[in-house]
């Protein structure tokens, strides 16, 4: 009975003992010297996939509808999706698979699980980012690779401009996807995929949709989502698997000279809010007024000035200045409260850079309490004292365990730059920054590559301490990191549950979030718990609310591999073994590509001189270029390329011609190599006469130059010390 169960499981067994859970009950085989360990799939490469009974049993719920896969991080989202796209790839050998992740090291982490899981050859994946030319991406689009691996904002963009159809892609993986929301790619690309597709399947993932009910059901209906597969850390099939994360509260007191500054901002705040609050612009008393308060009104006021006759502007001009001017002084708090005076003096020469631009800024310098906000900062060096606290965990962490990884999360990049250089005169710490690509005045973002390599230094030991801003957050794996510590808590639940998954992947994890007593951070680390609560609460009850979209087509029947194929994609594949990182891959397949349209650049340079001044017809071409190993994709780019070039045009429309056989101007000859010797051959001309043809005379394709080839050229003939000599100017025509 035990083995006829493992069989149906499709399952490897090998070991002692395993627990297994199915369907909610807990059943324990007693194997005699025998362990279920790894998934057993014709796809899969053996011993590679662990077998997770949880992992399964999702796929197979996948495998057959749109699911949307909530995770806690590091319980493989990556490993379902993987095996969703084995049942995809070995039973629909036409079908291919697309994988979207919001950055593209996200992008090049799933290409190399993939490559690592899937008995898939080097020309079965691709990656395409915005780093491939969109010309170049028609022809990847149409090859014959059957796993494409692309950051959302390629994929919408070649959708809008037709390079794209998702006709034939059986499975779309949108991972990260509490991001398909409101106009983010993934919306667009869910539409034009259920609408293109005759059985469209999506597999969306991620550890935090979200704490509000009409947000995650945006995102279910987005994504067209007919089942919603939840667990939670302390549900009994993935308990087993998860590592236990310890989480620290360190909590400080400010200093009495930041009280002090603290009493001049809210003076000022409160000033303001009672403004706002006495015309009705903010509903809530100035004592609970919030920054989202102050947001809304932002917007309320702006519709009410589009709306409102002239002589009614002035005073919601006033309005929305003191509302901007508020919100300018809960910055100031926050930095003050949750950064130190070292971010809040930062900001400050920047309110002063820009008082003449920013009407709110010029008002405020002239404020008295700011003035005597300045002259205490340029009076006080003293850092908050979160700030001592770090230094003291950091150094702790790596006195007891000099290997160790560990990420600093912070709201902001000025504090990244304060933060690395204070790490860093710590003995025996190596810290750098890890922040966007977007660059602001005197502060150069990171590349994508740059980001990359920062990544491969925390795994590889260059360094042991990453600071980072929420570019950081999502989707990042690095199983070594064994520490995470919050600069300051966040009031997102998705922001929390990202940044604590970060640690605690393959080994127990630290997480310490600093925050200090009676300010913004208390408020906001209530926030945060709160929410995550309300999310496990609105993820239970999902499915409820959730109906099957209606398909135009049943679900094709499966044509599998058959076993002789599986044993010849795995001899190719073991024979080459395909590269594991993404971007020496994506710079192969351009370089492939390159070279695929040189060769069909000239190939088609010579097929058009061989017609003369007649043209060849798109029909024609495609058909004779094929023959000749040149893909429809890539004669698109061969042509724009010839065109770019100026070396051909269209006679009429979809029918090609060279510009010389149209524009020969001047003396025609015709040209019959009769001998080739070092840098020259000795031609015959029109049938009359000898003439030397030198390497420097001649502008035409390096391939008519063997003996006996006959074409028709714009020349010049002259003698040069009594031998004749001809110089060629185009060739026109192959005879």
């Amino acid at each position: 009975m035990v083995q006829s169960i493992l069989k149906s499981l499709n399952l490897k067994v090998e070991g002692s003992k395993k627990r297994i859970v199915k369907e909610g009950l807990e059943l324990e085989y007693m194997l005699k010297g025998s362990v279920v360990k790894y998934l057993e799939h014709p796809f899969i490469w053996p011993n590679t996939v662990e077998f997770r009974l949880f992992q399964k049993k999702i796929a197979d719920i996948a495998y057959e509808r749109n699911t949307l896969v909530i995770l806690p991080t590091a319980l493989g989202k990556t490993v379902i999706s993987a095996i969703v796209s084995a049942n995809i790839l070995y039973n629909y050998r036409n079908a291919k698979v697309l994988v979207m992740a919001p950055t593209r090291p996200l992008v090049m982490q799933h290409k190399s699980s993939f490559n690592k899981f899937l008995k898939l050859k080097e020309k079965d994946t691709i990656l395409l980012t915005g780093k491939t030319p969109p010309n170049y991406r028609v022809a990847l689009w149409e090859n014959d690779a059957r796993v494409v691996f692309s950051t959302p904002q390629v994929v919408r963009n070649d959708l809008l401009k037709k390079r794209l159809k998702l006709e034939n892609y059986g499975l779309l993986i949108f991972d990260e996807c509490h991001r398909a929301i409101k106009k983010y790619a993934y919306t667009e690309i869910a539409k034009f995929y259920v609408s293109q597709a005759k059985y469209p399947l999506i597999l969306g993932m991620t550890a935090s949709p979200g704490s509000e009910l009409s947000r995650v059901l945006d995102i279910c209906r987005n994504l067209f989502i007919e089942q919603v597969e939840y667990r939670n850390e302390e549900d009994p099939d993935v308990k087993h698997y998860i590592q236990p994360i310890s989480i620290e509260w360190k909590r400080v007191n400010l200093p009495s000279e930041y009280l002090e500054i603290r009493v001049l901002i809210k003076t000022m705040l409160t000033r303001r809010l009672y403004w706002l609050y006495n015309i009705g612009i903010i509903k809530n008393k100035p004592r609970y007024a919030t920054r989202r308060n102050l947001i809304e009104a932002g917007d309320a006021l702006r519709v009410m000035l589009e709306e409102s006759a002239e002589d009614e502007k002035g005073q919601i001009f006033m309005a929305i200045i003191n509302q901007s001017l508020a919100l300018t002084l809960f910055h100031m708090l926050e930095l003050l409260e949750t950064q130190g005076l070292w971010n809040l003096k930062i900001f400050l020469n920047k309110v002063k850079q820009g008082k003449n631009e920013k009407r709110s800024y010029g008002i405020l310098v002239n404020e008295p309490e700011y003035k005597k906000i300045r002259k205490y900062i340029d009076a006080f060096q003293i850092e908050h004292p979160k700030l001592g606290i770090l230094k003291q965990i950091v150094g702790d962490q790596i006195r007891k365990k000099l290997s160790s990884r560990m990420i600093v999360f912070t709201q902001y990049r000025d504090t990244t730059n304060h933060l690395v250089s204070i790490l860093n005169t710590i003995y025996g710490i190596k810290a750098e920054r890890f922040v966007g690509q977007a660059s602001k005045k005197r502060d150069k973002g990171l590349t994508q590559k740059e980001q990359t390599v920062r990544i491969k230094k925390l795994e590889d030991g260059t360094i042991n301490v990453l600071v980072a801003t929420s570019i950081a957050e999502e989707g990042l794996d690095i199983p070594s990191v064994d520490h995470v510590i919050f600069y300051e808590p966040i009031p997102s639940e998705i922001r929390y549950i990202q940044r604590r998954g970060r640690t605690g992947r393959k080994n127990p994890g630290k997480v310490t979030i600093l925050a200090t007593n009676d300010s913004l951070d208390m408020i906001y680390l209530y926030i945060s718990k709160r929410k995550t609560e309300k999310m496990r609460r609105i993820a239970e009850k999902l499915n409820t609310k959730l109906q099957p979209i209606m398909r135009t087509h049943i679900k094709p029947t499966p044509n599998p591999l058959t076993l002789q194929e599986l044993k010849v994609i795995e001899k190719e594949v073991k024979s080459g073994k395909v590269e594991g990182e993404g971007n020496k891959t994506e710079i192969k397949t351009l370089r492939e590509i390159n070279r695929k349209i040189e060769r069909g650049a000239r190939r088609l340079y010579l097929k058009l001189l061989k017609t003369g001044n007649s043209g060849v017809g798109i029909e024609r071409l495609t058909i004779e270029m094929e023959l000749e190993g040149i893909s429809t994709p890539i004669l698109k780019n061969v042509i724009e390329k010839l065109i770019k070039e100026g070396l051909i045009t269209e006679l009429k429309p979809r029918t090609y011609v060279t510009t010389a056989s149209m524009k020969a101007r001047g003396k025609t000859y015709v040209v019959v190599i009769e001998k080739i010797y070092p840098n020259s051959a000795l031609v015959i001309v029109d049938d009359k006469w000898k003439a030397k043809l030198i390497q420097g005379n001649y502008n035409g394709p390096r391939s008519l130059i063997k003996k006996n080839s006959k074409f028709r050229v714009l020349a010049q003939l002259y003698k040069l010390e009594e031998t004749l000599n001809i110089r060629v100017k185009e060739v026109i025509e192959i005879l």
